[in-house]
C-alpha cells in the first residue's frame, strides 16, 4: 500500500512589499517624501510642496555632493582612466542674461533679462587646442512693440553650443581662457504666455572670454566668464513680429569646476 503525503500550502508572500521598502528609501534619500513608513508609501499623496521644501532639497543636493566627489576620487585613483580624460572638466555655472533692442519694418523687441543654469564641458589637448560643449537654459518673455496693443511672448530658451577652447598661461592664479564657436538656440513659447507661436530656433555666433581660480585643491575651483552671443532676433513665424535684425546677447556667468 502506498501512502501519498500532502504538502502543506504555503503561506502567501505580499507581493511587491519589497519593490514598495526600496521605492520608499529612494523617494526618501532625494527627498521626494519626507514622512516615508518603514513598510509603505502614500505614493499618490506625493506634493510638489514636498519636493520643494528646504529639508528635502538639503537632503538631496547633500547626497548628489557625496555621490559626485566618491565616483570622481575613485575616477582619479584609476591611472587609465585619469588618462583618458587628462585636462578634461566639467562645470555648473549660473548667468544673468541681456539682450538688446531690435528694431525693423516698424516693430520693436525689448525683451526681458533673466537668470539662468548653464552646464560646461571641456578639454584640452593643448593650450592652444581645446573644445567645449554645453548646454544652457533660462525662461523670459520677448516683448514687441507692434499696433495696436504690443505683443509678449514668454519663452523657455534651450542651448546646446560647441566651442574651440584655448588657455592661457596662470598668473597669480588666475588661468585666462577664450573660445568661439556656435550654437543652437531653441526658442520654445510656453503654455501660458506663448501659446499662440510655434517654436523657433537660432544659430548664433558664440563668443567667450574669462577666468578659472583654483580653490583647495588643482581639481576644484571658481569661473567667472563673460559669454557673448550675436544672432537674428526670434520672430517665432510671424509676419507682425518679424523685424528682420540681429541682436546681441550678453551673458556674464559665475560657477564652479571640477578638473579630473
Amino acid at each position: 500500500m502506498s501512502v501519498t503525503l500532502e504538502r502543506p500550502p504555503r503561506p502567501l508572500r505580499p507581493t511587491g512589499g519589497g519593490e514598495r521598502d526600496r521605492l520608499a528609501g529612494v523617494c526618501y534619500l532625494f527627498g521626494l517624501q519626507d514622512d516615508v513608513s518603514a513598510f509603505s508609501i502614500p505614493f499618490m499623496r506625493r506634493s510638489v510642496g514636498k519636493l520643494m521644501s528646504i529639508q528635502s532639497v538639503g537632503r538631496s543636493l547633500f547626497l548628489l555632493f557625496l555621490l559626485f566627489f566618491s565616483t570622481s576620487s575613485a575616477w582619479l585613483g584609476n591611472r587609465a582612466f585619469a588618462q583618458t580624460f587628462k585636462n578634461f572638466d566639467g562645470a555648473v555655472n549660473v548667468f544673468g542674461q541681456f539682450s538688446g533692442t531690435s528694431n525693423g519694418n516698424g516693430v520693436q523687441d525689448k525683451p526681458t533679462a533673466s537668470l539662468g543654469a548653464l552646464g560646461t564641458f571641456r578639454q584640452s589637448f593643448k593650450p592652444w587646442l581645446g573644445y567645449e560643449v554645453n548646454y544652457g537654459y533660462t525662461r523670459f518673455a520677448e516683448r514687441f512693440a507692434v499696433l495696436p496693443f504690443g505683443v509678449q511672448v514668454q519663452d523657455n530658451l534651450h542651448e546646446v553650443s560647441v566651442a574651440y577652447l584655448v588657455q592661457g598661461p596662470s598668473f597669480l592664479g588666475f588661468q585666462p581662457f577664450g573660445a568661439v564657436g556656435t550654437a543652437a538656440l531653441i526658442f520654445l513659447p510656453t503654455s501660458v504666455g506663448g501659446q499662440r507661436y510655434t517654436q523657433q530656433t537660432r544659430v548664433p555666433l558664440l563668443y567667450e572670454f574669462g577666468v578659472n581660480y583654483p580653490i583647495l585643491t588643482s581639481h576644484l575651483g571658481l569661473r567667472l566668464q563673460y559669454r557673448g552671443l550675436l544672432y537674428k532676433t526670434p520672430d517665432f513665424d510671424s509676419a507682425q513680429l518679424t523685424t528682420n535684425a540681429r541682436r546681441q546677447t550678453s551673458e556674464p556667468t559665475v560657477g564652479a569646476y571640477f578638473r579630473f
